[in-house]
């Protein structure tokens, strides 16, 4: 299967919303996507309408009002037979420092999955660990629960506590309180930023169960997707998930963005039915106020309030950040400047933005006019960095 691009996507979305509703009036459908289209298991390298149904059915058994059309606005229609299932199940395996594709869980439940990576909250840049919120959260959510890693656990596995989640979008995170953390994924790699999915695009993951996998999206609705198996990278038993991989994050391939959370596997034992399913990665960062890190970020910057910038290197390199402000000053703050990484190789500057630093760039366009920007050097490698100013008119 060859990726299309995204002009073409969002050209088949377009068709695919104006028809959704209806298709799912009719009996047996769970869900609507685009994607390529599937005859005896292979995909045909066709693009479609693809409608999910529980159980396929001949169409000689089919009033003609339950026929699907062919086609809709000149689309071919495909159906699908497919069975997720979430997947959470139990296994015990500690990470020092905490990375992602391992085991975690609520102490309130018996059930476990992923933690899919260690992520960034937005405004402060502190650590925290996704997940799905079926793996995470307990009915009726609480923030005292405690999330431990591995679980079940001592008292010295705990991680943190639950912090935030969105149910629709089955995400959800945990501060860590308690342990040092990676950008690694286990026996994969760093994650490194977040980027659109799209239907062909190859893509892997790490998680507790069936460890990394590699598949193709074969299909998308706009806020999740499918992935099948990509044979060329064939996964033990031909299954690229299992039950406790729940939590683990897709990531494209080639860039190693991550593009979707996975949340539910197949449960048809043919070889030919198995598919995975994830929400798209940004959605579920805007949903919880997160950031997959590259190198380097800022968090939000507010008049008058403490702002950061973090950064991944190698352990105890040479650093350096320079901050430039809307009006074109430089700052000269106390916490910028030189610094060395840490043993893990992070780095981490936190200053004071003045009380009458002002917002300009009124006109631009830009909601909150020009950014502050800064310049991190992280030994000898140079990335930019920025953030709106909030708190102060555009002038």
């Amino acid at each position: 299967m060859e990726q299309i691009t995204k002009a073409e996507q969002e050209r088949l979305l377009k068709v695919m919303r104006r028809h959704r509703k209806r298709l799912e009036q009719f009996p047996n459908v769970r869900t609507v996507d685009i994607g390529y289209e599937f005859t005896n298991g292979q995909p045909t390298g066709r693009l479609a309408i693809r409608v999910h149904v529980n159980e396929k059915q001949p169409e000689a058994d089919l009033k003609r009002s339950e026929r699907l059309p062919e086609e809709l606005d000149g689309i071919p229609v495909d159906v699908i037979q497919s069975n997720p299932e979430l997947q959470a199940v139990n296994r015990n395996v500690r990470q020092v420092p905490l990375i992602g594709g391992v085991v975690v869980g609520n102490t309130r439940a018996g059930f476990i999955g992923t933690l899919g990576a260690v992520v960034f909250e937005r405004d402060s840049l502190f650590p925290k660990g996704l997940s799905n919120y079926h793996v995470l959260v307990v009915e009726p959510p609480q923030k005292t629960d405690t999330v431990a890693q591995p679980k079940p656990a001592a008292a010295a596995d705990a991680l943190g506590f639950l912090e935030r989640w969105n149910k629709q979008y089955d995400c959800a995170v945990c501060s860590i309180t308690s342990r040092s953390v990676s950008t690694q994924l286990a026996d994969l790699g760093t994650a490194k930023g977040i980027r659109y999915p799209l239907v062909g695009m190859k893509v892997v993951k790490s998680g507790r169960t069936t460890a990394v996998t590699r598949g193709v999206i074969d299909g998308t609705d706009g806020g999740e997707f499918t992935v099948i198996p990509d044979p060329n990278f064939p996964a033990p038993m031909g299954e690229i998930s299992a039950g406790g991989d729940s939590g683990s994050v897709w990531l494209e391939s080639s860039s190693f963005l991550a593009v979707g959370l996975h949340y539910a596997g197949e449960t048809d034992p043919n070889p030919a039915s198995e598919r995975a399913w994830a929400k798209w990665m940004a959605t579920v960062a805007d949903k919880l106020s997160i950031l997959v890190l590259d190198k380097a970020a800022m968090g939000t910057a507010s008049t008058g309030q403490a702002c950061t910038v973090l950064g991944r290197t190698l352990p105890n390199a040479p650093c350096h950040l320079d901050i430039v402000y809307p009006s074109g000053r430089r700052s000269t703050a106390k916490g910028l400047g030189d610094k060395t990484a840490d043993g893990n190789g992070w780095v981490r500057w936190t200053w004071t933005v003045g009380s009458s630093t002002k917002r300009h760039g009124a006109g631009t366009g830009l909601p909150h006019g020009i950014p502050v920007k800064g310049t991190v050097t992280l030994d000898g490698d140079q990335v930019m960095v920025e953030s709106p100013l909030v708190g102060q008119p555009t002038t």
